[in-house]
C-alpha cells in the first residue's frame, strides 16, 4: 500500500507541475496578446495624431489604416503608404480615362481623354519611380517624383479645358481628387522626415 501512495504522490506532483506550467503558458499568451493589442492601439493613436496634423486627415487615415502590410509607424513607412495609395488612385484614374477614350466618338472629347490618359499614365509611372526612391531613403527625389506626378494631374484637367470644354466625368475626377488630396499628405510627411 505504501508503494501505491508514493507512486500516487508522484503522479499528483506531476499533474500539479503540468497544471502550473499550463497556467503560466496561458498567462504569458494572454499578456503577449494584450501587448499586441496595445501596440495596435498605440499605432492607431500615432497615425490618428499624425493625420490630424495634415491638410487632409480623412484620406490620410483611410489610406494608412487600410495598409495591412505596413510594419511600423515611422514617418518614412507612413509616407510610403500614402504614396502607394496615391499611385493606386492615379492608376485607377488612368484606367478610367482609357475606358472613356475608347468609348468616345466626339473629336474634342476624344483628344481630351487621350491627353488625359497619357498624362495619367506618366503620373503613375513617375510616382512608381518615387516609391522606389523612397525605398532607398532618397527622400528629396521621391518628393520630386510626387510633385511631377501631381503636375501631370493638372495637365489632364487642362486638356479638358483646352479640347473639350466640358465637365470632367465623375468616374475620372473622383480618383484624381483623392490623388491630389493624398499628395497634400505626402508633402506633409516629407516635411517631417
Amino acid at each position: 500500500m505504501g508503494r501505491y501512495l508514493r507512486y500516487y504522490g508522484h503522479g499528483v506532483n506531476l499533474i500539479l507541475i503540468i497544471t502550473i506550467v499550463t497556467q503560466i503558458t496561458l498567462l504569458v499568451f494572454l499578456v503577449s496578446s494584450k501587448s499586441v493589442e496595445a501596440d495596435k492601439d498605440d499605432d492607431k493613436t500615432i497615425v490618428r495624431k499624425l493625420c490630424s496634423q495634415s491638410l487632409e486627415p480623412e484620406p490620410c487615415l483611410d489610406c494608412i489604416l487600410s495598409d495591412k502590410g505596413r510594419g511600423t509607424s515611422n514617418i518614412s513607412d507612413l509616407a510610403y503608404s500614402i504614396m502607394f495609395c496615391m499611385y493606386s488612385e492615379e492608376t485607377h484614374a488612368h484606367d478610367s480615362a482609357d475606358q472613356l477614350f475608347q468609348n468616345t466618338t466626339e473629336v474634342g472629347l476624344k483628344i481630351a481623354f487621350e491627353v488625359c490618359k497619357d498624362t495619367l499614365f506618366s503620373a503613375s509611372n513617375t510616382l512608381w519611380d518615387g516609391l522606389t526612391k523612397l525605398e532607398v531613403s532618397d527622400y528629396q527625389n521621391a518628393l520630386v517624383s510626387a510633385r511631377i506626378s501631381q503636375a501631370n494631374l493638372f495637365q489632364c484637367v487642362s486638356a479638358f479645358r483646352k479640347y473639350a470644354d466640358v465637365t470632367i466625368p465623375s468616374e475620372l475626377v473622383e480618383h484624381m481628387v483623392v490623388a491630389k488630396r493624398l499628395y497634400d499628405v505626402v508633402r506633409f510627411m516629407f516635411y517631417l522626415i
